[in-house]
């Protein structure tokens, strides 16, 4: 081979990762831009418990194996706590960084397994994009700003993993306690990963490679290993009461049912609850045809993707089961982005069939094929108008507005506690989370406490010293009738928008005494003009109640600072008044 030709095989092998690496960029940039180091919903119990206990010398196995709703995360309670102990603190934006480094690892899984299905670079290359630029889908970009997204993408690599290993020339006994390996591996991250010992199988029971007493012999060693993890996963196991019993499945409506199992599937673009069920049967009857039309074409390199397909349609049925009767058209379990990361693989499996099958002479097929296509290039136009950059951003600059106004509040607790605005870190009021507010309080000074969460709960008012800096105004107070407070302005930090709004009032000893905590975000075109345009959003404004809060007030006692939540400082805002 000439040295040209084997330069251009080198670039080849370079591109096939360039655009996940990319992807990868970008995402880490978005998590340091807009990612906000603190807990935020079920962290606060798992993993909360677990790394609140590792540093009280309480760990057990117990408290890392424990039942949360319907899992069992003993895996990833044991990564997050190790993490924790690596860095002697709980960072969950470092969390997220690992999250999105399994993602590239999945990306790699999926190409090694492209390989093994066709040797076309182009068609690998085509799918490797299409695959990242779903499983990276900005429809579900919130999962990637939380730290507990690895739990979710466990079970899709296992399964992955698995289905490399049917591929793999080695022994065949072997392959089978590897099945069970990472199967085991899938549940004890997530309850959905049960789902994986169920889709397994098809590994063995198409295995070309044995005779038929070979597969009853190794089906019988995968259903026992299996018995053997479902005895030890249900030991103890409670159903949780807010979920659905098989008493309520029945009664469900089976046409609401039906259009919510659509919608689950159509949901890996985000949208509408109708369009979703339009998307879903699309999907599905495009999957199933393909299946029926390719029966006597099945081989080895087809049967993974038709398995890894059948994974979304399975988490789809056992979420219909599951979430269905306790679901309503306000807020529906269908159109969470938590499962987007989980519908990839119906998709994906699709795209792959359709372009590493052979040709056919077949005319209908060729029809199918043509139309399918035009249908997918409709879907991916609604995909692009629905996730067009600005409203992206516009998504992400809301939630890094919330959380940190949020992680504001809680390190302020001891001087003012704002339950509306704590609630947003674990925002569930119905049962069994009723008492998350307490447990959220609580736990945060722990943590506190012990110094794993930084820079924790503020102990004490430091206003920064920085006679150099303008840091923002009270443009307007007024006072009704009623003893609210109409009070706007706009405040920054020394590098970026502030973090939270802190308004205070001098006692008699002159400390300050904490009224409310104000959030910030509001378009200030003004300030930008002169600052730059990292400080647009720096406005803020909001309607005080000081009626009971002091007596003989005078609005010209009143303070305002901007709030940098990352190290516990309060920069003074100008008053006009």
């Amino acid at each position: 081979m000439s040295d040209s030709i084997k330069s251009l095989v080198l670039q080849k092998r370079n591109l096939v990762f360039l655009l996940p690496l990319t992807i990868y960029g970008i995402w880490i940039l978005i998590i340091y831009l807009y990612g906000v180091n603190i807990p935020i919903l079920d962290q606060w119990i798992v993993p909360g418990e677990q790394i609140e206990s590792f540093f009280n010398n309480q760990l057990s196995f117990a408290t890392l194996y424990k039942q949360y709703n319907e899992s069992r995360k003993l895996i990833p309670n044991i990564l997050f706590t190790e993490l924790a102990w690596v860095l002697q603190e709980w960072n969950v934006k470092l969390e997220m960084i690992v999250g999105l480094h399994f993602a590239f690892l999945m990306s790699i899984l999926i190409y090694l397994l492209l390989l093994f299905t066709n040797k076309s670079f182009s068609k690998n290359i085509f799918i490797l994009i299409f695959y990242d630029i779903l499983l990276f889908s900005p429809s579900s970009f919130s999962r990637w700003l939380r730290g507990i997204t690895i739990h979710r993408l466990i079970p899709d690599a296992c399964l992955i993993a698995n289905a490399l290993i049917f591929r793999l020339k080695i022994n065949q006994s072997l392959k089978v306690w590897l099945y069970s390996l990472f199967c085991i591996i899938s549940q004890y991250s997530f309850s959905g990963g049960i789902i994986t010992w169920f889709i397994s199988p098809f590994f063995i029971i198409f295995n070309n490679q044995q005779n038929f007493n070979q597969k009853v012999k190794n089906i019988c060693l995968f259903i026992l290993l299996f018995v053997i993890s479902n005895i030890l996963y249900f030991r103890d196991y409670v159903h949780p009461s807010h979920h659905t019993k098989l008493s309520e499945i029945a009664k469900h409506p089976w046409q609401d049912t039906i259009t919510y199992f659509l919608a689950f599937l159509g949901n890996i673009l985000g949208g509408d609850y109708e369009l979703n069920v339009f998307i879903g049967l699309f999907l599905l009857l495009t999957f199933v045809s393909l299946l029926i039309l390719n029966l006597k074409f099945l081989k080895e390199e087809m049967i993974v993707w038709f398995a890894i397909g059948f994974y979304t349609i399975a988490l789809g049925i056992v979420n219909t089961i599951t979430r269905a009767p306790m679901s309503n058209h306000v807020i529906n379990h269908a159109l969470r982005p938590d499962y987007i990361i989980h519908l990839v693989y119906l998709p994906l499996s699709i795209i792959v069939i359709f372009l590493c099958l052979p040709e056919y002479n077949n005319k209908n097929n060729q029809n199918f094929k043509n139309l399918v296509f035009y249908i997918l290039g409709i879907i991916s136009a609604f995909y692009i108008s629905k996730n067009y950059p600005i409203k992206i951003l516009n998504e992400l600059q809301g939630w890094y507005y919330q959380y940190n106004y949020s992680k504001s509040c809680i390190q302020l607790v001891n001087f003012y506690q704002n339950n509306n605005c704590i609630k947003l870190l674990f925002p569930f009021d119905e049962p069994p989370y009723s008492w998350s507010l307490d447990l959220v309080i609580a736990r945060f000074k722990n943590l506190s406490e012990l110094n794993i969460l930084r820079p924790g709960i503020v102990k004490n008012i430091n206003i920064a010293r920085d006679e150099r800096g303008e840091w923002g105004y009270i443009d307007y107070i007024q006072k009704d009738q009623n003893g609210f407070l109409k009070i706007t302005g706009w405040a920054k930090l020394p590098m970026r928008v502030a973090d939270a709004v802190i308004l205070a009032y001098p006692n008699e000893s002159n400390s300050l005494i904490v009224l409310d905590i104000l959030s910030i975000g509001q378009a200030r075109p003004d300030v930008s003009k002169i600052y730059g345009l990292k400080y647009t959003n720096s406005g803020w404004s909001g309607d005080v109640d000081l009626k009971r809060k002091i007596n003989n007030f005078h609005k010209s006692h009143l303070q305002a600072y901007a709030f940098d939540a990352r190290k516990n400082l309060f920069y003074p805002l100008k008053n006009l008044h």
